[in-house]
């Protein structure tokens, strides 16, 4: 629990830092605000880009628009995979066959590489990165919760509910639940962090919305500028959304790891607990 606690802490100090730069720094994230590569100072504090825009303004609002895409793509990957997955471990059967043919094909495929292709298809909008990134997002977790179910539904309470009637709706909001919950938590967390790094690649390589603030899109403009390796740019216009794309991302994967340790922990005991009763 110690763990959980420190990273929620440090992800919410990176939220409050970033909130300030969005909503108190006084400089604008699409507007110039001062010279054309102004090194880090006392008005500027990471700098300033090419134009003149402050880059501590703009790696504040990639931050949440990077929070967003992960969230809502989390929220539709975890309803998708999670319905498809609790259908297909507790029916079984054809519905059971069919999505773990599909759960198969979106897990083989080589994500980005389709991602690219699907973006340049369908266009430059963050609504289409999402469903994009969305859809190559459910399969692990369908996967992961066909086989909690599995190996729920055999278990002796779960056989006994089945006895007195109850409907497969009742058996699984009443006793599936508590242990699907958590790991879908546990993914959901995965999957913005996921989220935000396929983003960025789409927005590096130029599929993404090309007006909105994003952390792959200032890396790309950095890197493009021409010699900003044989100068002292790169310190403040390249190395700051890199930073905060590490820092977001690994705050995230180490707070889904810390929680998957915990229920794995607290399984662990109420296991143990019941076989001391029995």
């Amino acid at each position: 629990m110690k763990k959980i606690n420190t990273y929620l802490i440090i992800f919410s100090i990176l939220t409050l830092f970033f909130l300030y730069g969005s909503y108190i720094y006084p400089h604008s994230a699409t507007l110039p605000s001062g010279l054309s590569l102004e090194a880090p100072n006392i008005n500027h504090i990471f700098g300033t880009d090419n134009l003149g825009i402050d880059i501590y303004a703009q790696i504040s609002s990639g931050f949440f628009r990077s929070m967003a895409i992960g969230i809502v793509t989390a929220i539709f990957a975890t309803i998708i995979g999670g319905l498809l997955g609790i259908l297909s471990g507790y029916i079984g059967g054809t519905i059971d066959h069919i999505t773990l043919f599909l759960i198969n094909i979106f897990l083989s495929v080589p994500q980005l590489p389709v991602m690219i292709v699907i973006g340049a298809f369908f266009g430059q909008s963050t609504l289409n990165i999402i469903f994009i990134i969305a859809a190559f997002s459910w399969a692990q977790i369908a996967k992961q919760l066909r086989a909690k179910v599995i190996s729920i539904k055999n278990m002796e309470y779960v056989k006994l509910a089945e006895s007195y009637g109850g409907s497969p709706l009742y058996i699984i909001m009443r006793h599936l639940s508590r242990e699907l919950i958590p790991l879908l938590m546990i993914n959901g967390l995965a999957v913005i962090g996921r989220a935000i790094i396929q983003e960025s690649s789409l927005a590096y390589l130029g599929l993404s919305d090309p007006i909105a603030k994003s952390w792959g899109l200032m890396i790309s403009k950095a890197t493009a500028f021409s010699g900003i390796y044989f100068s002292e740019f790169w310190k403040w216009w390249l190395m700051p959304p890199i930073l905060a794309l590490i820092l977001s991302v690994l705050t995230l994967r180490l707070l889904s790891r810390a929680l998957e340790q915990y229920m794995l922990k607290e399984n662990h005991t109420e296991m143990s607990d019941s076989l001391r009763r029995e």
